[in-house]
């Protein structure tokens, strides 16, 4: 369980930053636009968090010196990347954005970064 645990940690930190990359590949671009790897690399994220949470639920279950996650953290960082997905899902199919957008899924990409490496 351990080494599963560990690798989805390493993937989960690989779509986190494809998603972060892909949003700022588009900062030099005149017209920006949601690549579609966004959606898809969030919503892996997201699968990965909630396969990670119940991964360390049942090691803690079984070896009480596993320390449970904080489930408000894990809380915020899933509405928070509830959000980028929405904002990416309503504004895939268009053929721009503004730069408000994207400068708000960046922002709040970035956010959920900080929370993930600054809350314990």
């Amino acid at each position: 369980m351990k080494t599963t645990y560990s690798i989805l940690v390493g993937l989960h930190v690989i779509t986190v930053l494809a998603m972060i990359g892909l949003l700022l590949a588009q900062g030099r671009k005149a017209v920006k636009k949601v690549p579609n790897g966004v959606i898809h690399s969030g919503l892996t994220a997201m699968v990965l968090g909630i396969a990670m949470i119940v991964i360390n639920a049942m090691r803690h279950n079984s070896d009480s010196a596993v320390a449970l996650l904080n489930h408000t953290k894990f809380g915020v960082k899933f509405l928070v990347l509830s959000v980028i997905l929405g904002i990416a899902l309503r504004y895939g199919k268009k053929p721009s954005i503004s730069q408000q957008t994207w400068l708000a899924m960046v922002g709040l990409s970035i956010f959920n970064l900080a929370i993930a490496s600054s809350w314990k």
